[in-house]
Parts: structure tokens; C-alpha cells; sequence
């Protein structure tokens, strides 16, 4: 056990997920799909340098996981990994995310880590019925706000879910942390397409809806409402 005048245990975000319909995928196919997953945590980095520990790790073939050391970005995380995958090589995985405490970090691979975020992730993947791609769970001492967790993710799943490609594509540049203005996603689209197109597509896609949800996300102040305390630490 730690001293009393330890500090809290870190909060953290876990991020696992697997592959849909991966038995029906090429060995391209699935490799396209696991490097798609490592660009936008490479790409992610240097936007919030701290966020993501080590990289995403694949195992069991179609399972992944990532961890992020700062929660308030794992929506947005996730639901860009969502949208380069349909976009890219329309590709779906199911994917949940657990916020909690750790107990030990393994960067090299996150899968042999442990402790709370890891547990809750992998349960939440585990129980996830065939309605929803996106769920979630936080420990208990979250009160109230532990059921409305998943369910707000539930919601986004169903948003996400009648992306078409072209929508997710769009999507994956608004995602992007700087917040681009539809000029400049338009800009950014290979090739470049008029402003109203992205309005459209995001209007279609129900980004603004979604984009609340974000917000709340990352206004959150997850370690002041998740707080591990100390005499929880192992020694």
C-alpha cells in the first residue's frame, strides 16, 4: 500500500475494439485496417502530445486497443478511428471506451496492462449488444453519470451508423482538434469540393448533434470525478 500522502492514481481511457466481419476480410485487407487504426493515434500525438501512451496494440487477430492518459479526448479519438475506417476501406469496428484508475502500464503493450479503465473497457466490449458500435463504462463512484455514459455513446453509435463514405471522410477532417470551418475541410478534401458540399454532408451526417456530445466530452473534468484514491494503490 502507498503512504497516505500519496498522490491519487492517475485517470485514464481505454479504448478497445475489434474488427467487423474480419472473417471476411483479405490479409491486405485487415493489415490496411490495423495500420489505418496506428495513423490516427501518430496523427493524433502530436495535436495532444500527452494524450496517447505507447500504440495501438492488435490482438487475437481483429481486437485492438489503445490508451489515451488524457480521457477527454477518447470520443473524439474514437470517432475518428470510426470514420477513417469506413471512409478509407469501409470497414466497421465496435469499440468501447472505459475511464478509470491503473494499476500497471505496459506502453509496449497495452494489452498486458491492468487496472480499472482496462476492466471496464473490455466488459463494456464484451456485453455490447448487436444495436450499438459505441458503448462504454465508468467505475461506480461515478454515481448517476455511470448509466448515462454508455447511453450517451449508444446515441452517438446510432448517429455514426448511416455514414455513407463520403460522409465519414468529410467527418474525419471536422474531427480533427483544431476545429476546421467547412472552407477549409473543403479545402482539405482530395479533390477540393465547394463549401456547400461539406455543409450538406456534415448536415446529413448529424455532425452538429454529434459535435455536442464531443464538447461534453472534453469539457469534462474526468479526474477530479473519477479520482483513485491513494490507500487504492498497490504498492
Amino acid at each position: 500500500m502507498s503512504s497516505p500522502g500519496s498522490p491519487p492514481l492517475p485517470v485514464l481511457a481505454v479504448l478497445t475494439g475489434d474488427i467487423i466481419g474480419s472473417t471476411k476480410l483479405s490479409i491486405e485487407r485487415m493489415g490496411h485496417t490495423r495500420s489505418l487504426v496506428e495513423k490516427v493515434a501518430r496523427e493524433f500525438r502530436p495535436r495532444a502530445p500527452r494524450a496517447v501512451c505507447g500504440v495501438p496494440e492488435f490482438f487475437r487477430g481483429d481486437s485492438w486497443q489503445l490508451l489515451l492518459r488524457e480521457p477527454r479526448w477518447a470520443l473524439r479519438v474514437a470517432l475518428t478511428i470510426r470514420a477513417l475506417l469506413i471512409a478509407e476501406i469501409a470497414v466497421a469496428t465496435r469499440l468501447s471506451i472505459g475511464v478509470g484508475g491503473a494499476d500497471f502500464i505496459d506502453p509496449r503493450r497495452v494489452s498486458l496492462s491492468t487496472g480499472e479503465a482496462f476492466t471496464l473497457s473490455g466488459r463494456a466490449l464484451d456485453a455490447m449488444t448487436g444495436y450499438f458500435d459505441l458503448s462504454g463504462a465508468l467505475p461506480e463512484r461515478a454515481g448517476a453519470l455511470a448509466r448515462w455514459f454508455p447511453a450517451t455513446l449508444h446515441v452517438c453509435s446510432g448517429l455514426v451508423r448511416p455514414w455513407t463514405r463520403r460522409q465519414a471522410e468529410i467527418i474525419s477532417f471536422a474531427l480533427l482538434p483544431d476545429s476546421p470551418t467547412h472552407e477549409q475541410i473543403a479545402r482539405l478534401l482530395r479533390p477540393p469540393v465547394a463549401k456547400q458540399t461539406v455543409s450538406e454532408s456534415l448536415a446529413g451526417a448529424d455532425w452538429r448533434s454529434l459535435n455536442e456530445a464531443i464538447r461534453a466530452f472534453e469539457e469534462t473534468d474526468w479526474s477530479a470525478l473519477l479520482a483513485v484514491p491513494a490507500r487504492g494503490r498497490k504498492a
